[in-house]
């Protein structure tokens, strides 16, 4: 694969549900998944170079490589917060929140990443010849946040080629080795059939996507009844 590397600086707290939670409540990941992402650039290739170009480069997205560097500590917030919902039953008259709404608690978490993320994407060996690292780039140009919507980022430096990757955690393949000290998270991922139709939010057909299990080299250093504080191992 060809690597090219672009480092986001975080401006504001992260927060990305697993695809299987409910909305009432659910722990954060601490990372974007490789489902995040992909979608992030399919976003990006339709805003700057229209809908045909973005269907005909879908394919070879979805393959796209993923690995990710995370900074050394993680602290992750949780609180419950009072939220709107849709409501099941008509309210009743004179009720203090009539309307299709109704007033209800859910648990969040927000995830405080102490440092920059270096985020690493593999064109595929065999993707099409017109393919070019230039069009990927300006692409990774155009992502402004990652995850949750509001969980924004800042590009800090323009994407560059990578020719290895060090530390970086793989995302989209299975891994032999991992630390025994890591931490387990559930990450979603596009299937290799999953159309473009199924990836278009204003089309009926569900999103086809995998579940792989990635462990993270982070050990739970320090907690309270607000926070967990996690540190890279090694």
């Amino acid at each position: 694969m060809r690597w090219i590397e672009a480092i986001y600086e975080p401006t504001t707290l992260f927060s990305l549900k697993p695809s299987w939670a409910t909305s009432s409540g659910a722990k954060s990941l601490l990372l974007p998944t490789p489902y995040a992402v992909k979608i992030a650039l399919l976003d990006a290739a339709l805003r700057v170079d229209g809908l045909p170009q973005a269907r005909s480069a879908w394919p070879w997205l979805r393959s796209l490589g993923l690995a990710v560097r995370l900074p050394e500590q993680i602290v992750v917030t949780n609180l419950f917060t009072k939220i709107l919902k849709l409501r099941r039953n008509r309210a009743e008259s004179g009720a203090a929140d009539a309307g299709p709404y109704q007033k209800s608690i859910a648990y969040r978490e927000y995830v405080f990443l102490a440092g920059p993320v270096n985020l690493a994407v593999g064109i595929p060996a065999d993707a099409p010849a017109d393919v070019r690292q230039e069009q990927l780039i300006r692409w990774l140009l155009n992502i402004n946040y990652l995850g949750k919507r509001g969980s924004l980022i800042q590009l800090r430096r323009p994407p560059a080629s990578l020719d290895t990757l060090s530390d970086h955690i793989m995302l989209t393949e299975a891994s032999t080795r991992f630390p025994l000290l890591g931490l387990a998270q559930q990450i979603d991922d596009c299937d290799e059939q999953m159309t473009f139709e199924q990836a278009d939010i204003y089309d009926s057909k569900r999103p086809k996507r995998l579940v792989r299990t990635v462990v993270l080299p982070y050990r739970l250093i320090r907690s309270s009844r607000s926070y967990s504080l996690y540190e890279r191992l090694g």
